[in-house]
C-alpha cells in the first residue's frame, strides 16, 4: 500500500478550515428559521418555518458528507475527494435557491383555516437561508481556491512512458 502525503502547509489549512466551516454552517442553518410569514394586520409573525423541515434536513446530510470529504482531502491529498466538496457545495447553492428562496421570498400569498378568515400574507426570509447560502458560497470557494493553488497535479512516480512502436 502506498502511503500518500496530505494537503499540508497554507493551502491544506484553507481546504480544512473552509470545509469544516462551510459544513457547520450548514448544520447550524438547519436547526434555524428559514423565513416568517407575516400579514399586515398582525404585529409581528403569524408562522415560521424551520430551514431543516422546509427541505427535510437535506443540508445536514450534505454537511456530513462534506466533512467526511475535507478531511480526507486534507488527510490524504485527494483531488477527487476536493471535488466531491465543491460538488456538495453546488448542491447545497441550488437546494437553498431553487427550493427556499422563493418560498422565503413570497408575496401576497392567501393564508387562513377554516375557524378564521382569509388574509393576505408575505414571507420575509431569515438567518437560515443566509447561513446555508453563505456555507454552500464557502465551500465552492474553498474547492475552487484549492484546486487554483495547488496547480495541476504531479506525474505518479515510478511511470513511464515508452514511444510508441513503429
Amino acid at each position: 500500500m502506498r502511503d500518500r502525503a496530505g494537503f499540508t502547509g497554507p493551502i491544506g489549512a484553507l481546504l480544512l478550515a473552509g470545509g469544516l466551516v462551510g459544513a457547520l454552517l450548514l448544520i447550524v442553518a438547519e436547526f434555524t428559521t428559514l423565513f416568517e410569514v407575516h400579514t399586515a394586520s398582525s404585529p409581528g409573525p403569524i408562522r415560521s418555518v424551520g430551514t431543516g423541515a422546509h427541505h427535510s434536513y437535506a443540508m445536514a446530510v450534505i454537511a456530513v458528507a462534506v466533512g467526511v470529504f475535507a478531511i480526507g482531502a486534507w488527510r490524504n491529498g485527494s483531488r477527487p475527494a476536493l471535488l466531491a466538496v465543491g460538488v456538495l457545495g453546488i448542491v447545497s447553492l441550488l437546494i437553498a435557491l431553487v427550493g427556499d428562496l422563493p418560498d422565503a421570498h413570497a408575496q401576497n400569498v392567501l393564508i387562513g383555516s377554516p375557524t378564521t378568515h382569509l388574509q393576505l400574507a408575505n414571507a420575509t426570509p431569515s438567518a437560515g437561508l443566509y447561513m446555508e447560502t453563505a456555507g454552500a458560497a464557502l465551500l465552492i470557494i474553498t474547492c475552487v481556491s484549492s484546486f487554483i493553488l495547488l496547480g495541476p497535479p504531479r506525474p505518479v512516480s515510478g511511470l513511464t512512458t515508452a514511444p510508441p512502436d513503429g
